[in-house]
């Protein structure tokens, strides 16, 4: 059965890999109605749908983050996927690289509501991959620095979270990003 989901509520994924690897899926359907349906956003992210897997997060042991794209359309497109890893997994800008990948001609793709689904996925993981080894509630964790802290004093960086954070099986998340 397929979950439905709400205007700004998206599904990711946690890809099977070693480390911790996260895509987006743009391709659910909405339960809005036609006219809440057809804003400019929504009209970007429905010609996005073929491209959008094709995008990917990727964390490594050393805490760097891989940004995965088909191909760069704009700079500004880059610039503001990659200022969003910085912000959402605080690390500094040196420490996040973009790398091509493939895609077909053709492919057009909405990148930033990917790469916002991509990188919300990756902090769940990384705060819930901190919990589970500090005995913290997620609540009480902060991730600041290229690290997750809780309130004891306990802190790993991500690279470190991001073989605990991987998963041996491809796992579904829903996502709901604000406004």
């Amino acid at each position: 059965m397929v979950e439905a989901v709400v205007r700004r509520r998206f599904r990711g994924y946690v890809l099977a890999a070693p480390i911790l690897v996260t895509a987006a899926d743009l391709a659910v359907t909405p339960t809005a109605t036609t006219e809440d349906l057809l804003g400019l956003n929504d009209i970007r992210t429905a010609v996005a749908l073929p491209a959008s897997r094709l995008i990917s997060i990727e964390v490594h042991p050393d805490w760097t983050v891989t940004l995965v794209v088909p191909r760069a359309t704009s700079r500004e497109a880059l610039a503001t996927s990659v200022t969003l890893i910085t912000q959402e997994l605080s690390v500094p800008r040196e420490r996040v690289d973009v790398a091509l990948g493939d895609a077909p001609p053709d492919a057009a793709y909405h990148q930033v509501t990917t790469v916002r689904v991509a990188v919300a996925v990756a902090r769940r993981r990384l705060l819930e991959a901190a919990s589970a080894a500090f005995g913290s509630s997620v609540a009480d964790l902060r991730l600041a620095a290229g690290a997750v802290a809780d309130r004891v004093g306990h802190r790993l960086d991500i690279g470190a979270l991001a073989a605990k954070a991987a998963s041996t099986s491809t796992v579904a998340v829903a996502v709901e990003l604000p406004g």
